[in-house]
């Protein structure tokens, strides 16, 4: 089966592993939520445990009788528990049934199932307990209920737990709003692309002023079509303006031709012919060669300028561009020694670079500054 398009789309299977993702920190958080409030108010309980243990162990038998009884009857919550039995284990106060059987007398705040007496009958409760065995032979027991600790965890997790379901569907509504801003935007720009594809080469893309990097994705490319569209407009024109300057030299070249082919008499009436002819040719030639060049200089695959003389030693190539140095290979050739100095002058004032380049003949390479890009 095909899932629809915006199912199918990366922002929203993006949001769908974030609120995954969301969703189990939810749960490791409520998981650890729940273990820390059961493990600090087990804690708070054992102390409060000991405490009471310590008090009624110090007291006389009788006193600790009055003591067990009024303990609880201000325990209006009823979540406190103590207990004296004999030896035997019959008890003779409090508000326990009997002894847990697995419950040690060593003085350590342990957890334990109790029959706890209560009004209507008894019940088992789970809590923590403490049994110490005293001077007389019998067995003190404090404890208190733990089924509060219980209570309290489920609360603090059933409120984690009903604020999870609600922030994942929160994520995935942000998710599906995202999918749908970034699928207008996308269309849009199609549609463009479109447009421009069919030979509008006018359209741009659109684009805003904030610092969206989508916004700043399309100044660039409508940066990149605007020069697209200044190469095509050069190239269109570079047609006719090959066809306007070569149809004078090949249609004189043509019109010689025909005039020699029916009126020379002599060979040399047609050698005169043909040297014409040769002229027009080469006439035609070094303008495709210039149209050639320029191309060429356009893209800067010639940023250089070359004579066909005898070139420029090493050791000459600062001294050439001081003013009237001429070197001793010139020595038979007219000149002033000023030519390269104003050349460099030149560039030096338009902030270009010069270079002369080793090689046969003299080779001045001119460097042209990076222009920055528009901002």
């Amino acid at each position: 089966m095909r899932w629809p398009e915006f199912v199918r789309s990366t922002t929203l299977r993006w949001t769908a592993l974030l609120a995954a993702i969301f969703a189990a920190f939810v749960v490791a958080m409520l998981g650890f939520v729940y273990l820390k409030t059961k493990h600090d108010l087990t804690i708070r309980y054992d102390r409060s445990i000991r405490s009471q243990m310590g008090i009624l162990a110090q007291l006389s038998p009788q006193r600790r009788l009055d003591a067990i009884d009024d303990n609880l009857r201000q325990d209006p919550a009823q979540v406190r528990l103590s207990g004296l039995f004999d030896a035997n284990g019959h008890r003779i106060a409090g508000n326990l049934e009997s002894l847990p059987l697995d419950l040690k007398a060593d003085d350590t705040v342990q957890s334990a199932v109790v029959d706890r007496l209560k009004e209507g009958g008894m019940g088992k409760q789970p809590a923590r307990l403490i049994a110490r065995v005293l001077p007389d032979g019998d067995v003190l027991v404090a404890g208190r209920n733990v089924d509060e600790v219980e209570e309290i965890a489920r609360v603090v997790g059933g409120a984690l737990a009903l604020g999870l379901l609600p922030a994942v569907l929160l994520c995935f509504v942000i998710g599906m709003a995202l999918n749908a801003r970034s699928r207008r935007r996308i269309m849009k720009v199609n549609e463009r692309v479109e447009r421009i594809v069919a030979g509008n080469l006018r359209e741009r893309l659109p684009h805003g002023n904030g610092d969206d990097p989508f916004f700043k994705l399309a100044i660039i490319v409508n940066g990149m079509l605007d020069e697209m569209e200044s190469l095509i407009k050069s190239l269109a024109g570079v047609g006719n303006d090959i066809a306007h300057d070569l149809r004078t030299p090949l249609t004189s070249a043509r019109l010689m031709l025909e005039r020699g082919r029916n009126r020379a008499k002599t060979l040399e009436d047609l050698q005169k012919v043909a040297d014409k002819t040769i002229e027009a040719i080469d006439q035609a030639l070094s303008i495709v060669s210039a149209i050639l060049r320029l191309a060429e200089i356009e893209q800067s695959q010639r940023v250089r300028v070359k004579d066909t003389g005898s070139g420029i030693s090493e050791h000459e190539r600062e001294s050439v561009l001081r003013r009237f140095y001429r070197s001793d290979k010139a020595g038979h050739t007219t000149g002033l020694g000023l030519g390269l100095n104003l050349v460099a002058a030149i560039v030096r004032l338009h902030g270009f670079r010069l270079t002369i380049v080793p090689g046969s003949g003299c080779v001045v390479e001119i460097g042209c500054p990076k222009i920055p890009a528009p901002a």
